[in-house]
């Protein structure tokens, strides 16, 4: 008998999460018996009676919002999120809060609170990150939707991982509220939001329950015309060197003119330029965590030294290790603020001429399988072709599409300006059958 993409009722998430969570750590908090309670009520509304769980870097009034972080393991808002506020009044069920790395901050969902989520496909290897614990859970079929966010592929990279899709709105079009901690202001920008399914129906569905309330900015003019096609190549390929050949008649197949494009910058460099991007905003990181200089970057070297040991909490090590190279990056090699800044308008430049086109890009959203727990970060071009989406401002949709040879889920990724996810999805519903 065929299983359903994602659990229809909460009963359902429930028996479920008893039943795995255990195994992935998907959750860093639940409240079960609370959405039983609730569920047991009729509930009136386009999503009533589906279970549904948050990211843990969204405010939930009278619900812990930690961000992941040992520091504000307590931290109760009293607002709730817009996002939060939406699926309630449409009768969705929270059933808990998915966990994150630290902050938000590393592709790897590990940290104090939570501790080390599991992909679902390998319990030895990550469910990336930063909303690894939301793609996971409804990767198995935990729960129907999350709702994450995405500051460098942290929706697309962990969607990728877990197999199913994943969806970066453009901050230009769906501004973001209500989201803990809040970048720095040169960056606030990068940090989009989106939902996390097995199923493209259900993406679809929550656009348009959350579009009314969230989708306040202007979506760019766009007439879709093509595609333009990404091949990683030499070492970029990694794992997956038959991209193109892979991709390509299926793009014909839906209906697309694709064009290869040999004057974007290649995605390697674009990776490198987005990283001194954030590199230059560095000191802002620190300062935006209430920390000096000085004083964080002794919580940085304190944090991978001691490794949670003495008590020592202040930043998990995965977060540590992101932060230092991101210092390290600032004093040796992204110096020239200036122009590294010019280098990344150049290149926001150079993708919104293709959509002018009226072209969406098509990449891989990775080109390796999720890795071990642990060894992202010794594998710095792991996010190459997903933050750079983050420079731009894209829509972005991560894809499934196939398998790596040791079986593991392959995506692709479909990038689009403000406002055309309704076109990605098109796209997307020709590419891939439903999960």
């Amino acid at each position: 008998m065929h299983e359903p993409p994602y659990p229809h009722t909460v009963a359902l998430a429930i028996s479920r999460i008893r039943a795995r969570e255990g195994s992935l750590s998907a959750f860093i908090s639940t409240r079960l018996d609370d959405a039983e309670r609730e569920a047991a009520t009729p509930r009136s509304g386009p999503l009533a009676g589906l279970p549904y769980a948050l990211k843990d870097l969204w405010d939930t009034a009278g619900i812990t919002t930690t961000a992941a972080s040992a520091r504000f393991r307590d931290r109760v808002p009293t607002v709730s999120a817009p996002v939060h506020q939406v699926f309630e009044q449409a009768g969705a069920v929270l059933v808990g809060k998915t966990n994150a790395s630290d902050l938000g901050l590393a592709i790897e969902s590990q940290s104090y609170v939570g501790g080390i989520t599991k992909n679902p496909h390998d319990l030895r290897r990550t469910a990336g990150g930063s909303s690894g614990g939301a793609a996971a859970a409804v990767a198995d079929r935990m729960i129907a939707f999350d709702w994450g966010s995405d500051f460098g592929g942290s929706i697309r990279l962990p969607a990728a991982y877990c197999g199913i899709y994943g969806l970066r709105l453009s901050t230009e079009t769906w501004p973001m509220e209500g989201h803990f901690p809040v970048p720095p202001d040169p960056l606030r920008y990068m940090n989009g939001q989106g939902p996390l399914t097995r199923d493209l129906g259900l993406m679809r569905q929550l656009l348009s329950v959350t579009a009314p309330r969230l989708r306040t900015g202007r979506p760019r003019p766009f007439s879709l015309a093509g595609a333009t096609l990404y091949t990683p190549t030499g070492k970029a390929a990694g794992r997956w060197p038959t991209f193109a050949a892979d991709v390509r008649p299926a793009l014909l197949n839906a209906g697309l003119r694709v064009r290869d494009d040999h004057g974007l910058l290649p995605h390697g460099q674009a990776g490198f330029l987005t990283k001194g991007f954030y590199t230059v905003h560095f000191q802002e990181f620190l300062e935006l965590d209430e920390f000096s200089l000085w004083s964080g970057l002794a919580a940085v070297l304190s944090s991978l030294l001691a490794r949670g040991r003495f008590g020592d909490l202040r930043f998990h090590p995965r977060t540590a290790e992101m932060l230092l190279m991101l210092a390290a990056g600032r004093a040796l090699v992204f110096r020239d603020r200036a122009r590294t800044v010019a280098r990344a308008q150049a290149y926001r430049d150079q993708v919104s001429a293709l959509w002018d086109r009226g072209e969406l890009i098509v990449l891989p959203t990775m080109v390796h399988p999720a890795p071990r727990h642990g060894r992202s970060m010794l594998e710095p071009r792991l996010p190459d072709c997903v933050m750079p989406g983050n420079l731009v401002d894209a829509t972005g949709l991560a894809v499934p599409f196939g398998r790596f040879p040791d079986g593991l889920p392959r995506s692709l990724q479909l990038w689009g300006p403000p406002g055309s996810e309704m076109i990605l999805l098109d796209v997307a519903e020709r590419l891939t059958p439903r999960l």
